[in-house]
């Protein structure tokens, strides 16, 4: 799954980015998403009409999962309701391709000129990236109307241009067996962490992110909110300094961890804890999590919530590029808005026990129940060269 990423992949997206004249960082201009026009109505109308036709070339890096998503059941879905649009699809396992694609996608903005493809996905956070640099068609509800149903938490990462089709984040578990009254704030969590040595465990933030963003969040709680979004839109590291009080807070929590200090080297790691019940409670994936609830790889009594704040979460966006033809660019169009629709979104979350890319309260009753209690909050995860920089330092300061 795409948030399984490293940070040393982050960092050579943002390399490749800025290599091409991008920009001097991560949101080197940011600019203001109040041109997107969003509604509180969860209503759309049918913006596009079943006489549409063309063709257009759709670019996905990922895990072979989400290439049985698209080729399986969302593409074939869009073909019944729009016979005259072929989508190209071009699948690229791992997204190996991500960097090049997306350099490719840079210089044919520079040039202004057609990349070859009208809709891209990546398996590393390269659309994102692109997003934020202003690479990509900006989304409107006119233009996608289900859009409207997007939290714009989501939407403020990628400055509005491109949407999430899916999604995860972090949450934390517990066993509901022996843990009767979980914590519902961070302050809450450290508290317990220090009265339960032993019971609780994150893994490495070089090893995922649960353990990267379970120590954002600790760092969080000492800096300004202006700071944390400087920490995830910039490439700032001058405010770094910021991290001094959070990071000594959980280096003193390191003789309260699993095993006197002893931090997993990955998410599988602490699903396995958590399984084998060494450890009572733990930073997870939501989608992860869910899956190994429903695989029996946790017992039932492993239970998911949210936190407040909430951990970061990591959407997977969708992104047409500028100077995509007119047409195709009507067609990648309606193939986002049908996909963002509530039974298309259903289906992302059946096959892939993630969240949907638009809000929990707007889908069905089935999917609410899910994931109701986990809500749509999320705070943002920190910029790829700042999350680079913390694992390091990270791992110098903390076990």
């Amino acid at each position: 799954m795409r948030h399984r990423r490293s940070a040393a992949a982050l960092a050579v997206v943002g390399s490749v980015a800025l290599s091409i004249g991008l920009g001097t960082g991560v949101g080197a201009s940011v600019r203001p998403a109040a041109r997107v026009h969003h509604t509180t109505s969860h209503k759309t109308k049918a913006r596009y009409p079943r006489t549409l036709a063309g063709s257009f070339a759709f670019y996905s890096g990922g895990d072979t999962n989400v290439q049985q998503l698209w080729q399986d059941v969302l593409i074939p879905a869009f073909n019944r309701a729009y016979p005259n649009i072929h989508v190209n699809y071009v699948f690229d396992e791992h997204g190996t391709n991500d960097v090049a694609t997306l350099a490719r996608v840079a210089q044919a903005e520079k040039n202004h000129a057609a990349s070859g493809y009208a809709l891209l996905e990546s398996a590393t956070n390269a659309v994102e990236l692109a997003a934020r640099q202003g690479l990509f068609i900006p989304v409107t509800t006119k233009d996608i109307p289900n859009s409207v149903n997007v939290p714009s938490a989501s939407m403020k990462v990628v400055n509005s241009d491109a949407v999430p089709y899916r999604g995860s984040k972090v949450v934390l578990a517990y066993n509901s067996a022996t843990v009767k009254n979980p914590p519902k704030t961070l302050a809450q969590l450290l508290t317990w962490i220090q009265q339960n040595p032993g019971k609780f465990a994150y893994c490495s933030p070089s090893g995922g992110g649960s353990g990267s963003y379970f120590v954002q969040s600790v760092l969080n709680s000492y800096i300004p909110q202006s700071v944390q979004e400087q920490l995830a839109f910039t490439s700032n590291s001058s405010l770094e300094s910021y991290w001094s009080k959070g990071l000594a807070e959980l280096h003193k929590l390191n003789p309260d961890m699993y095993g006197g200090g002893n931090y997993p080297t990955g998410n599988t790691q602490v699903l396995t804890l958590l399984g084998s019940g060494a450890v009572q409670m733990a930073t997870v994936w939501s989608d992860q999590g869910t899956q190994a609830l429903q695989d029996g790889q946790l017992p039932k009594s492993i239970k998911l919530v949210d936190l407040t704040p909430p951990f970061a979460g990591s959407p997977v966006y969708l992104g047409i590029p500028k100077y995509t033809p007119k047409n195709q660019a009507i067609l990648a169009s309606a193939f986002l808005n049908f996909v963002l629709s509530v039974p298309q979104q259903a289906k992302v979350v059946k096959r892939l026990a993630g969240f949907p890319g638009i809000k929990v309260s707007v889908m069905t009753k089935t999917v609410q129940s899910e994931f109701g209690v986990l809500g749509d909050g999320q705070s943002l995860p920190y910029a790829a060269t700042i999350s680079s920089d913390l694992n390091r330092i990270w791992q110098q300061q903390v076990p």
